[in-house]
């Protein structure tokens, strides 16, 4: 090639196209020092191993520049640092150019023309290319439409070929391939085609939702196969799991436009067990980690319940299958795998049907189970048992010599306890597991006559003596298994009479086997009899036996070889001549006759007392709404009674309505839902009350200037309560539910939060609210015991009445010396005839008998037997005493209730048309006070309220806020003398205050508490300041009311007691003032006198408080 160039001391041929170099192509340069190929399609392989070895020897050098470009291995790297072992050719083969066009998916209709066009590099002289269509050589053939040409070779570099469908075919459709073919080896590139028809059809959008995934198939054309991601990522392109790209799911769409089934294998399961169990398939067993592996597995069927897809319990089913080789070896694995078994009878009985006929899962796990007992029976160990919730199994090694039948009866056992008026049945967790009872002897035991005490039978089978044939072996097996259902023996359609089946019947009682191992039945012996319970009513009952002999070995019921005995409504006898697995088949409606679920009926005294409770709680709730203008309560305490006796009731009637219907899913947890709500917002309500009046115990009437009024404290919204005590509960409630509904009553004996989910839902919250109410408990205790509280009895007439202690509650002095009016304090007026201190003991003692009552219904519900009697006894004992406590106290003590009671009645308004009380005031909570004596009311309400009468109305009006209307209280003696001196009011004095105020102590006076039917008159004399709602809003008398009291009428009314004074005498009086000018009918009366009694704490005499006050007569007040 370089003839010649004998003095060329540089090469550089970098940038040409070269793959590799011949040997002995720098011979003929022996001047040459530095040589550069370099190229993009430079092939470092076997061609080129003589590079190294020329380079060293000779004077020349490869420069660092040429680098190499295949393999991928070796890419990148300098050709002159390899090593001869380094440039070989035993990888696959790589060319530097390989290509097909088109490259992509072709998408034509019958009767097109398609080129192909394919190029490759020529590697050696044997290079050639030949075309495939799905893995067959093509030829040219005009008919079909297929033209060949002829490898062109391009530069001693590339070799191409051209293939060209000219008409296409429908046939034409599938994969094309150019292959390349060396002496180092082949490859290939290929393209799909779809040929349409004129009319092409298409798959409709599907969505297939399988344990893989959730797929979204869109509308395609017929003929395409389509793909799908695993994971439906919003950016499908990205790769994921450390930079492997994604794997996807292909389903194609036929001719027909119809989708066929898809390929997931490539995708994981989205489900979390079937994955777990998935891995375990993966795993080795060996003896070594058998029995750990089989724990694992054992504890992943305890969810069986959940199982949602039959591969779940093909996997258990291939597992049990690997436990069973190890089983001799390994006693513990046959625990285990009974175990196992028990629990997949949970699964839905559809996915066993469905794994049945998929893979035979439900006969390989009969199988495992039903040959578990063979390899634990030999002459050191001849018997062998074991026990579970859904399957027991018995075996024994037997002489057949020596046998003289036997019977086995499974059975399981009850816990009889004494719940009320009947028997309740309750059966524990360890109780409701099946065992077996054998006997020898053929004795055919009737089911409803078992032997064992609380105990009842679910299937017996009798083998005769003649089982065993007389030349039978010496040894032989015997097992028993019994299966609590027949879920593991599915109805596949390969029942040996087609028309018996197709009547739809179902395995209606347990399924017992029988089975030999070691010897056979004899063909001679008497038949075998086996008794079964019904399960549920059902009708046409067939003896029958499960048979392997059906289609694939999938097993079917047969009813060859049993016949049915005798059927009742309860059970069946049939009589078989062969060992198998026998159950009685039956036709069981799909909506059967309505039935009595069993519902745990409470003890009769839980809904006696509750009755009684809920009577006691409603009437207080409906006379405190139809009563409220008549009743003295603060506007808080009559919201926080109505709230909390509202809550209570609500709690008790769900727990004794509700709180055992387990049999409703849906409504049990409606209840427990509710329960939970009443629960924690009666133990706010409370928490409530205990707030406002703590609030009260520290509340203070602040200290006013003279001649200012009070103003009443801010009125503050009641929904603050209502969001805390109702809205709380409800959120926390909500929460609970919307995290999982299932927490309230999932598989529980009551229909209450399970165990984990209500510490935190309820015990928590609930233990909070307690807390926060007993200290303010605390806190309210040590507020009262700073107060002290004086009574007036009105025998110690010492100290003087304050600036806040008008005469007149809500009016101006109506008896003065100079028939003046001046002006006065409003006081605060009593809202509830009970005490701050008495109020907190009820609702003490009624927080104590709530928490009891609630207590003792929990553990009633959690306890059985005795216990839980004796819980229910005094649940009922808290329920009544709570019930007659709160209505005794809120209704039957409080006398404005009984004034509101007596006057429903015609009668009793009839008989007394005036009625009269005599209340002892007691006044105190931190304010100075004197003895008041004794007060006089006539047709009125009990004391501490002449103003409630019409200021105690609905709760929308503020109970702060007072008016003095019109009262029912009167005098006949003032409006007497009113009314014969009309004109009198007229000359009332109007100068200023004169009188003469004289000691008290000793000086006794006369006290009248009056009210006019046309003026706004309150008690003469000082009335106890007691606050009703702390600093939250106190109840006191407006400034408005003031105003009022120096109203025209009050004048009036002023004046005519003055000329009452002139009639009236009082012997004892020792200090008086004399009335000038007052006339009279009868004449002046001498030496009239009027009493009063005056404030000397300040030196405002026209702030004084007037009242006439009782002395020596103490109650009696003359009139």
């Amino acid at each position: 090639m370089f003839l010649g160039l004998t003095n060329l001391t540089k090469l550089n041929l970098s940038g040409n196209i070269i793959s590799t170099m011949d040997p002995g192509v720098f011979q003929e340069l022996l001047s040459l020092k530095l040589v550069n190929f370099n190229s993009d399609h430079l092939s470092c392989d076997c061609g080129l191993r003589w590079v190294p070895g020329f380079f060293r020897s000779s004077s020349a050098r490869l420069g660092d520049e040429t680098l190499c470009a295949y393999p991928r291995n070796l890419r990148g790297k300098p050709l002159r640092g390899l090593r001869e072992s380094q440039l070989s050719c035993d990888g696959p083969l790589e060319l530097h150019t390989l290509s097909l066009l088109p490259s992509q998916r072709q998408v034509v209709f019958k009767g097109d023309r398609l080129p192909f066009h394919c190029t490759a590099a020529l590697v050696d002289k044997i290079t050639t290319l030949h075309w495939r269509h799905n893995g067959q050589l093509v030829t040219s053939d005009p008919e079909m439409g297929v033209q060949l040409e002829k490898s062109v070779l391009h530069d001693c570099t590339f070799i191409t070929s051209e293939l060209i469908l000219f008409n296409v075919h429908v046939e034409a459709s599938g994969e094309w391939e150019c292959v390349v073919s060396t002496g180092r080896g082949n490859t290939s590139r290929s393209v799909e085609i779809v040929v349409l028809e004129n009319s092409a059809s298409f798959c409709p959008e599907d969505k297939v939702v399988n344990n893989r995934g959730e797929f979204r198939w869109p509308r395609t054309l017929a003929g395409i196969t389509s793909h799908q991601y695993c994971l439906q990522l919003r950016y499908p392109s990205l790769s994921v799991e450390g930079g492997m790209e994604q794997k996807k799911a292909s389903r194609y769409c036929d001719r027909s436009g119809k989708w066929q089934e898809g390929d997931y294998s490539n995708c994981h399961y989205t489900n979390g067990i079937t994955r777990v169990l998935h891995t375990f398939i993966l795993r080795p067993i060996n003896a070594s980690n058998a029995v750990t592996v089989a724990h694992q597995v054992r504890t992943y069927t305890l969810e069986a319940a959940v199982f949602t897809d039959s591969v779940d319990v093909l996997y258990v089913a291939q597992m049990m299958e690997k436990f069973m080789d190890y089983v001799k070896q390994l006693r513990e694995l046959s625990e285990v795998l009974v175990e196992m078994g028990s629990n997949l009878m949970q699964v839905d009985d559809q996915i066993l049907a469905l794994a049945q006929r998929e893979k035979r899962a439900c006969s390989s796990i009969v199988y495992s189970l039903e040959t578990l007992a063979w390899p634990q029976l030999h002459s050191h160990a001849q018997d062998f048992s074991m026990v579970s919730r859904n399957i027991v199994m018995e075996a024994h090694l037997i002489r057949p010599a020596h046998f003289t039948g036997i019977t086995c009866t499974a059975y399981q056992r009850r816990e009889i306890s004494a719940g009320g008026l009947g028997i309740e049945m309750a059966e524990s967790a360890q109780e409701q597991q099946l065992r077996f009872r054998c006997s020898t002897g053929s004795h055919n035991t009737s089911l409803n006559n078992f032997l064992l005490k609380n105990s009842v039978a679910l299937a017996s089978v009798t083998l005769p003596a003649t089982l065993f044939p007389p030349d039978a072996t010496a040894d032989c097996k015997l097992q028993f298994v019994a299966f609590r259902t027949g879920s593991f023996f599915p109805l596949s359609g390969n029942s040996s009479n087609t028309g018996e089946h197709s009547r739809r019947r179902t395995v209606n009682t347990p399924v017992i086997f029988v089975g030999l191992d070691g010897c056979s039945m004899w063909n001679h012996s008497e038949p075998i009899w086996v008794s079964l319970r019904h399960l549920s009513p059902g009708t046409d009952a067939v003896a029958a036996h499960w048979s392997l002999r059906g289609l694939e070995k999938q097993g079917g019921w047969s009813q060859e070889g049993c016949q049915l005995v005798h059927s009742d409504s309860s059970t069946s006898t049939m009589r078989c001549s062969l060992l198998s697995n026998y159950a009685v088949l039956q036709e069981v409606p799909d909506f059967p006759n309505p039935t009595p679920i069993s519902v745990r009926v409470l003890h009769p005294v839980v809904y006696a007392c509750t009755a009684v409770l809920l009577l006691c709680l409603f009437t207080i709730i409906i006379t405190h709404i139809l009563h409220h203008s008549s009743i003295h309560i603060s506007r808080k305490s009559w919201h926080t009674l109505l709230n909390t006796c509202f809550h209570i009731a609500m709690t008790t009637a769900i727990y004794a309505g509700g709180i055992s219907l387990t049999s409703y899913p849906v409504v049990c947890q409606a209840v427990g839902i509710a329960l939970h709500y009443s629960s924690l917002s009666t133990l706010l309500w409370i928490g409530v009350s205990a707030r406002v009046i703590y609030k009260e115990a520290v509340w203070r009437l602040p200290r006013q200037l003279e001649g200012e009024s009070p103003t009443p404290p801010t009125q503050r919204p009641m929904l603050r309560f209502y969001l805390i005590a109702g809205g709380v509960p409800l959120i926390i409630c909500g929460i609970t539910a919307a995290v999982n509904v299932n927490n309230y009553g999932d598989n529980s004996p009551y229909c209450w939060l399970v165990w984990r989910p209500s510490l935190g839902s309820f015990f928590v919250p609930a233990g909070l609210v307690v807390l926060v109410t007993w200290i303010y408990f605390l806190c309210t205790v040590f507020r009262l015991r700073h107060h002290v509280t004086k009574e007036c009895t009105g025998t110690t007439l010492s100290s003087p009445v304050t600036e806040s202690q008008p005469a007149l509650a809500g009016s101006t002095s109506l008896l003065s010396t100079d028939s003046a009016v001046g002006p006065i304090n409003p006081i605060v007026a009593p809202e509830d005839q009970y005490s701050l201190k008495t109020q907190f003991l009820v609702l003490v003692a009624t927080h104590f008998l709530f928490v009891v009552l609630w207590c003792c219904g929990a553990m009633a519900m959690w306890l059985t037997g005795h216990t839980s009697l004796l819980f229910s006894c005094l649940y009922g004992m808290a329920a009544t005493i709570l019930g007659a406590f709160l209505v005794v106290h809120h209704c039957f003590r409080r006398l404005d209730v009984q004034a509101s009671w007596l006057a429903c009645c015609p009668g009793y308004r009839r008989s007394h048309p005036i009625s009269t009380y005599t209340h002892t005031c007691t006044t105190g909570s931190g304010v100075q006070t004197s003895e008041q004596g004794s007060q006089l009311f006539i047709n009125c309400h009990p004391p501490g309220d002449s103003h409630n009468s019409s200021s105690a109305r609905s709760s929308s009006t503020p109970s702060g806020i007072s008016s003095v209307g019109p009262g029912p209280c009167k005098l006949t003696n003032l409006l007497q003398v009113a009314q014969d001196n009309p004109n009198n009011a007229s000359r009332a004095p109007t100068g200023n205050n004169t009188s003469t105020s004289t000691d008290n102590i000793t000086k006794p006076t006369n006290n009248i508490l009056t009210a006019a039917g046309g003026g706004s008159l309150g008690a003469l004399g000082p009335t106890g300041l007691d606050p009703s709602e702390g600093s939250d809003g106190g109840s006191t008398a407006m400034h408005g009311a003031q105003r009022r009291c120096a109203s025209r009428d009050n004048l009036k009314l002023a004046a005519a007691a003055e000329r009452d004074t002139k009639r009236c005498s009082y012997p004892l009086n020792s200090v008086t003032t004399t009335v000038p000018g007052a006339a009279a009918p009868n004449g002046t009366l001498k030496n009239s006198v009027l009493e009063l009694e005056q404030d000397m704490s300040g030196t405002d005499q026209s702030q004084s408080s007037v009242g006439m006050k009782s002395g020596l007569w103490k109650s009696e007040t003359t009139v």
